[in-house]
């Protein structure tokens, strides 16, 4: 399958990414997402509408190039997808880990799967981390609720993808940009049956650059509890 990589304006981390997936043997594999501007037509096109100034460009703009991964994906012929952003550390094994992985998801009849996230515990079976199967393969799924952020990596399936691209437009995204956020965390992560993955196959890097202190604390806090050099790249 393909894995889509979506990067914005920073060969710096592109570079470390091929890097990181030519090590575990998936470079051939890998799509760079074209970027999506803040001036992208989709987002220019609202420009006139009276609810334009509650629209938060740069979260559009990046859903958008996450729906762009999407959309090539449904357009080509592969059963699976994985998109992942630019600042992960990946599992030394993943080249073998995703088959079983892709088993796995089959025989859960998965929509999403969320193969890295941001969480600064360790996760194991509870009310809140209901654990819905275990893998021959040496892993654990289980169901997550909605505050659980993170597109570090995930895995969606054909009919997932056609269902986001049918319904997630930015038509629908302006008609109700009262109700909910036009963001890759409130909707890709969040519909279908979905599952997290135990341990993840990525870790963030852990930098947060947004200057805030909460933001940055709990980035590197998600970091240090999750990342292990034995492990990960």
């Amino acid at each position: 399958m393909k894995i889509y990589i979506v990067s914005y304006k920073n060969e710096e981390r592109l570079n470390r990414m091929r890097k990181r997936f030519e090590q575990v043997g998936m470079g051939e594999h890998v799509v760079i997402t074209k970027e999506v501007h803040v001036n992208d037509d989709r987002l220019a096109g609202l420009s006139t509408r009276e609810k334009y100034n509650k629209i938060d460009l740069r979260t559009w703009a990046i859903m958008l190039q996450h729906m762009d991964a999407i959309r090539s994906f449904y357009e080509g012929e592969d059963d699976h997808c994985i998109i992942c952003e630019d600042d992960i550390h990946i599992s030394k094994d993943f080249s073998k880990e995703l088959g079983g992985v892709v088993k796995d998801f089959d025989d859960m009849k998965l929509d999403v799967l969320m193969l890295g996230y941001l969480f600064p515990y360790k996760i194991s079976n509870s009310a809140h981390f209901l654990q819905i199967f275990t893998s021959e393969y040496g892993h654990t799924y289980h169901y997550y609720p909605d505050d659980i952020w993170g597109t570090q990596m995930y895995m969606i399936s054909r009919s997932y993808a056609k269902f986001l691209l049918d319904r997630f437009t930015t038509e629908h995204a302006y008609d109700t940009i009262d109700t909910y956020p036009y963001s890759c965390d409130w909707i890709i992560t969040k519909n279908g049956k979905r599952a997290l993955i135990v341990p993840m196959l990525v870790v963030e890097e852990g930098v947060n650059l947004s200057g805030h202190y909460g933001q940055v604390d709990f980035h590197k806090r998600c970091f240090e509890v999750n990342y292990d050099a034995n492990k990960y790249i």
